[in-house]
Formats: C-alpha cells, structure tokens, sequence
C-alpha cells in the first residue's frame, strides 16, 4: 500500500483565480472601510485597528448625490469614487502590528499576517522597543483582523468557488500514478513491494481492491478490467517491473496508482473539495479550520516549536503567549490526530500544491517531511512569464523553505524531487 497527501496552501485557490492571498484581503479591508465611510455619511470612524478620517467632503458631498445613478448604469465609476477616497483619506494606526502589516502590503505588494504576529510576540517577550507591555492587546487585535478575514473569505467562497473553476491540469496531476524518479533513493524499497503487492492482488484475483480503486479514480471497473487484464496476459511480474523502471512502457494506470489520496487543506476555503470524485473514498482534512463550521473552527496563528525563541517563551508562566499558537489549537478537533492516523498507516508521498512552506507552518510540515513513511516531497512551482516572454519560477525559494522545515538535510535532498522531475501547479496554457 501507498498513499499520496496532496498538501494545500493559499497559492492553489491563487491558481484558480481567487483573490485570497492577504494581500488582497488588505486591500479589500481599505475599500470597504472607504465605501461604508462614505455611504454612511460620516467623516471618521474606528474599528479597534485604524482610525480613518475622509477629509475631503466636497468629494463626499458629491458622490451621495450622484450615487443613486452610478449604482445602476455605472459601476466602475463607484469603484473609482472609492478608490480616489483612499487616496485622500488619512490613516491613523491603532495598532502597531496592523500598521507593520498595512505598510508592507503596500511597499511590496505581499505580508504573512502570521510571521507579522509571531515576530510581535517575540518582541514582546523580549521588550525589545516594544509598544504592548503584554501579548494580551496584540491577541485581540489578531482577532479583529481574523474576524474581518473570515467575513472576507466567506463572501469569495460564496460567490466564487463553483464546480466549473475545476483545472484539468490540477485534477490530473493529483490522479495521476506514481513516478518511479520521484521515489527517494532511500525509499526504493517500499516502492518495491508496493509495485509487487498491486501486481499479485489483480493477478491472484482479488478485485476488491481494483474495484475500489475504480470507484475512487471515478472509471468504470467493467471498463478498465479489459486493459489490465490483458496487460497481465502479456507480462509477467518481472517483466512488470522491468516496465515500470523503463518509464515510457505503457501500463494501466491502477498498477500505479496511490491507494488513497489525502487532501490537507492549510486554507480556510473549500477550492480543493471541487477535486474529490463523486462517490470517492478520498478524503480532505481541513487542517486550519472551515469557514462558519463551530465543529472546525479557524486556526489562525503561529507554528514553529523549532524556533528558538518559541521554546523560551513556552517556559514562561503566561497562557497568553500560547493563544495563537496553531500546535495548542490543533487539539481543539481530531484533525491533527486523523492527520497522524494516516501518516502512520503506509508509505505515502507527498504534492506540494501552491504551500509556500514557510515558518508558520513548520512544526507539522517537519512532522509530515521526516516521518519515517514518507517516499518523497513533490513541490509544484509557480511560472511567470513577463512582458517580453522571459520565463521564471519559484522552485527553488519553494525548496529553500522546505529545508528549513527539516533537522536533516541529506535526508532533505533525498526526499525533495528535484526540478527535472517537477512542474509548474498550472502551465502555460493550461489555464481557465
């Protein structure tokens, strides 16, 4: 038996077009503070983070009274009325973390809200020129800004996230067989007998396991029982596996295949539930929380007990410095310990699908990338191509993260699939 984990992070719904990288969600916060200032008729408000003052009203003045008519026939110039109001509205922070946050936003276009707070609270732990005299107002003002986060998420998953976003580039990718190139050397063995167990089941009979691999993959078993059949008419085992380390040796599919496919979600949308086939086994665990689900409630913070300073500030006799802290709050469900239940079960591999792998999340991922079952780390980068046609990618910034969620490295360069083997999540063309 061998399992794959296709492992989920913001850069997947990014693929597919949706605006929730939180960058986007900044911006987003700006504007809808403008529009509710301006349409509420009001010069100043304040919402725990930032105070905003509009200080034009002349321009004020004149979108209420134009308003009704843009609201019907014309949209974008509403959008540019609001626009324009920001630019011209004054900001004055609250908070020092949202302004660190807002300031990066908008100096280079990217922030990791999570790494923001984590270095806060350090830097309160240290009093390190700091403004908090304790974590208990930076907690509260992470909760502000994750309650507007969530009222942000839900309206995109709402109206955004249909059947029809699916990529057939993505939903290959995860169904597709294993690669014998992207096993680790040091894995070789369990590949082995993994290749030899498929092979001995079908050819001994026993379809249960074809059958349920059918349903899972979403073919017709009396359909792809011709192919395999026939296939294993024409080989024997070691010429099976003589085929299957030649590469380009055709076979059907299920001698390949995974048993079962993992989805762990790190995001708090629901884009990678659109790849699990009606009537699958395959099952997703939403490791970070679901949206408006009290049973799975969002897990927004910090994780990674190897830093140094996390292991000082858990001596310390204060449960505020561990509010946020995601390894506390994965006991809240039985996600983490499903998550462990499969680790442990078989030999799997692991899809990085757009998870950037850095700190926030490293206490887990060093648990998935070391765990004595893993066969091998898969990243799939992300492609640009600028004005003039150049090409570049993020693969190698996707491996420096990784490495720094492993204490091993030669057993980090064995089990990261090298770029050769590797490709981007969505290649040019291949987009919706």
């Amino acid at each position: 038996m061998m399992n794959r984990i296709i492992l989920i992070g913001n850069g997947f719904d990014l693929a597919h077009g949706l605006k929730t990288s939180y960058a986007d969600f900044i911006r987003s916060y700006w504007a809808v503070r403008s529009s509710q200032l301006i349409q509420n008729n009001q010069m100043k408000t304040n919402d725990g983070l930032c105070t905003y003052e509009l200080s034009d009203s002349e321009s004020r003045r004149q979108f209420n009274r134009l308003q009704p008519i843009f609201k019907e026939r014309f949209a974008n110039i509403l959008e540019e009325y609001i626009k324009e109001a920001i630019q011209k509205a004054k900001r004055e922070y609250n908070s020092k973390f949202f302004e660190e946050i807002d300031k990066t936003v908008n100096t280079y276009n990217w922030v990791d809200i999570e790494a923001v707070y984590y270095r806060w609270l350090t830097k309160i732990f240290k009093q390190d020129e700091c403004e908090y005299a304790d974590p208990n107002k930076l907690n509260d003002e992470l909760k502000k800004l994750k309650d507007k986060l969530v009222v942000y998420l839900t309206y995109i998953q709402t109206n955004s996230i249909k059947p029809d976003l699916k990529i057939e580039s993505i939903q290959k990718a995860i169904c597709e067989p294993f690669k014998v190139d992207d096993i680790s050397i040091g894995k070789q063995r369990e590949f082995s007998e993994f290749v030899e167990t498929k092979w001995n089941d079908a050819k001994n009979g026993d379809n249960t396991n074809r059958k349920i691999s059918a349903q899972n993959y979403g073919y017709r078993f009396s359909d792809v029982k011709i192919y395999e059949d026939d296939y294993m008419r024409k080989n024997d085992l070691l010429s099976h596996i003589n085929n299957v380390k030649a590469k380009d040796r055709y076979m059907p599919p299920y001698f390949l295949l995974p048993d079962q496919i993992l989805f762990l979600n790190f995001n708090y949308t629901s884009t990678a539930d659109l790849y699990i086939p009606k009537g699958s086994e395959f099952k997703i665990n939403h490791i970070h929380g679901e949206l408006n689900n009290e049973d799975n409630p969002i897990i927004f913070g910090y994780g990674d007990e190897l830093d140094e300073d996390y292991k000082k500030i858990s001596n310390l006799n204060d449960n505020n410095y561990l509010s946020n802290i995601k390894s506390i709050r994965y006991l809240e469900t039985d996600n983490y310990r499903k998550l462990l239940s499969f680790i442990d079960s078989a030999p799997f591999q692991i899809y990085i699908m757009g998870h950037s792998c850095g700190n926030s999340d490293r206490t887990l991922l060093n648990t998935l990338f070391e765990h004595k079952n893993c066969v091998s780390i898969k990243p799939f980068y992300y492609e640009k191509f600028d004005e003039d046609g150049n090409r570049s990618d993020n693969y190698i910034e996707i491996i420096q993260n990784i490495s720094r969620n492993f204490n091993d490295m030669r057993l980090m360069r064995d089990r990261v699939v090298n770029k050769t083997y590797c490709r981007p999540l969505v290649p040019k063309g291949a987009e919706q």
